[in-house]
């Protein structure tokens, strides 16, 4: 009985794409029974921490299909006929939701950007809060290698024109070295007219080699040590930085263990480690601080 790490991105984005009007207390008392465990467990099953038994994969892509159904007949089309099956719950998220799209039979423009907004807060959670901590763009002239660099969100993102620019990422704000520090980047391929689950995951979201050990220089931690060229990858970027003050709760964060050597988490790496930040903070916030920024690239 396995759990399903990223079930819960999988879960918004049906909720966001084709609607769900029982609340997930309501669906948990389904699967789990009436009484107070129910909505728990079904928190535990989504968010990876409650094996997905095959009885209770069966139970969940019933709830679905049965909200598939009802959709389609909304809109004059046949009624379901092969829809979801319970192995596609594991399937990588973006595989999962073309496969929801497919089965509906279309999902509109509103719905389709819901979708992606809930995605991006869910994969970007320091994007836009408030701190003292600041995840700053940096952007260099690949000739000069100098100029100017702005804090991303002031008079809107920095724009990048790939073959023509350089760029670094840092925080500012802090005044001490914290032990370490993971980065990653989330992409938005809306102003493509695309969405993320257009493309596989490792087109749209990518680390630095994490956990780092960044240099604070001069009042200011270089996440990367130089400034580095943009990748041709055109659309708009999430940056996330999450420094760890307390190098003892690292096994509380990296769902790899705290001694894993600097890499890129693959999909469900990085869903559990979302999972694991939330909790963190909530827990034991003077140990990490997260941080987001935004830029554009334009080819």
């Amino acid at each position: 009985m396995s759990a399903i790490p990223n079930l819960y991105l999988k879960w918004r984005a049906f909720r966001e794409l084709i609607g769900m009007p029982l609340s997930d207390a309501q669906i948990g008392a389904q699967i789990f029974g009436e009484g107070r465990e129910g909505a728990p467990k079904f928190s535990k099953l989504i968010y990876g921490d409650y094996g997905c038994s095959p009885e209770i994969a069966v139970e969940l892509a019933s709830i679905i299909n049965k909200r598939l159904d009802t959709s389609r007949r909304g809109r004059g089309l046949p009624a379901l006929d092969a829809g979801l099956k319970p192995g596609d719950l594991t399937l990588p998220l973006h595989a999962f939701i073309r496969r929801l799209e497919a089965i509906v039979e279309t999902s509109d423009a509103d719905s389709r950007d819901r979708a992606q907004q809930a995605l991006l807060s869910d994969l970007a959670p320091a994007f836009g809060q408030p701190g003292s901590a600041r995840l700053v763009v940096e952007r260099f002239s690949m000739t000069r290698s100098m100029g100017g660099f702005l804090p991303s969100g002031g008079d809107g993102p920095i724009i990048f024109e790939a073959g023509k620019h350089k760029g670094r990422l840092a925080v500012r704000g802090i005044d001490r070295q914290p032990a370490m520090a993971y980065t990653f980047l989330a992409r938005d391929p809306r102003p493509l007219g695309q969405h993320s689950w257009d493309f596989n995951w490792s087109e749209t979201l990518s680390w630095l080699p994490s956990p780092s050990r960044p240099a604070f220089v001069e009042g200011e931690l270089l996440l990367m040590p130089q400034a580095a060229p943009i990748n041709p990858t055109p659309g708009r970027f999430l940056a996330t930085s999450v420094l760890l003050w307390d190098e003892t709760a690292r096994a509380a964060l990296d769902p790899r263990g705290a001694s894993a050597d600097p890499d890129a988490l693959d999909e469900a790496q990085t869903s559990r480690f979302l999972t694991n930040l939330r909790r963190l903070q909530r827990r034991k916030p003077e140990a990490v601080t997260a941080s987001g920024a935004e830029y554009e690239v334009r080819v």
